[in-house]
């Protein structure tokens, strides 16, 4: 009986070179690296909308906020990004003079690397209670890496205020927080937003973490340009000062008509943070970009 030798379809040839050299990612979820579910419509089932005791109180007129993003714990001590030095970063921020002390923290995700939930953890105890000792809350954004391992679930347990689509309004400005970690918004979270900043007159920032743009780092933006293109229009049509958002790692600045997206560089790999200089009376932004380390 003559022998018959079994040939792999060649379409599986380039898996048997490729899965090796993917052994990283087990880390990341293994199951997750092949087929994660799209998840945003059950993430951002509504907007919603902070209660006055979420919210900041009485701030003055003009007054910083303090924005980071990428934190990335869990990713220290990789090629790019070395130890962390948490230490002088909180230093830095004790020393800020008290009439320019942030009244409160943004972060635009990636908080944790592998979306473990000790990573979350870690965040809370080494970043946001010392911020919350000096009288400062963070509120969140969530990011991509966020949801590998199924880190959703500790994104919502341990991250103020346990959602990733969400509005509050101070003096003038009003704020939103969006969830672009899949690099979408989505046709449910566009539909809700279009909705709501067309009854909303006042002046507005946007919050998210991939970016529309980047200045053209088209690889690490919202790939749909169709949608890209109709958030685009949605903010110039309705009073949006600026968006700010991270990812990329790489702070730029990009003009997208009536207002400008900052995209912020990375915490852990850039050691970087920012301040915005927030003026309510007259509903402008300036940011101004430092490193702790």
């Amino acid at each position: 009986m003559k022998r018959k030798t079994f040939f792999p379809p060649l379409v599986l040839f380039p898996l048997l070179f490729t899965i090796p050299t993917t052994c990283k990612y087990y880390a990341y979820g293994l199951e997750e690296f092949f087929y994660r579910e799209n998840t945003l419509d059950k993430r951002i089932d509504t907007l919603t909308e902070l209660n006055e005791t979420q919210i900041p109180q009485n701030l003055p007129d003009e007054y910083n906020i303090l924005v980071i993003t990428d934190i990335h714990f869990g990713g220290e001590n990789k090629e790019k990004n070395g130890a962390r030095n948490e230490r002088a970063f909180l230093k830095l921020i004790s020393e800020i003079p008290e009439a320019e002390k942030p009244e409160f923290c943004i972060c635009l995700g990636d908080v944790a690397e592998h979306g473990l939930d000790s990573e979350f953890r870690d965040f809370v105890s080494d970043i946001v209670k010392p911020l919350e000792e000096m009288g400062i809350k963070t509120y969140n954004v969530i990011g991509n890496h966020d949801l590998y391992n199924s880190g959703w679930a500790s994104y919502q347990k341990h991250l103020n205020p346990g959602t990733s689509f969400y509005h509050f309004k101070t003096q003038n400005f009003s704020w939103y927080f969006l969830d672009s970690a899949s690099c979408s918004l989505g046709n449910s979270q566009l539909t809700k937003l279009r909705r709501k900043m067309k009854e909303d007159d006042a002046p507005k920032l946007v919050f998210m973490h991939v970016p529309l743009y980047a200045d053209g780092l088209f690889y690490f933006t919202m790939q749909n340009s169709a949608e890209r293109n109709q958030i685009i229009s949605l903010f110039n049509k309705n009073n949006v000062k600026a968006v700010i958002d991270g990812h990329t790692h790489i702070q730029s600045v990009s003009n997208l008509g009536n207002f400008n997206e900052y995209t912020m560089a990375g915490y852990l790999e850039k050691r970087a943070y920012t301040l915005l200089r927030i003026n309510e009376r007259n509903a402008t932004v300036k940011c101004a970009y430092y490193l702790y380390d």
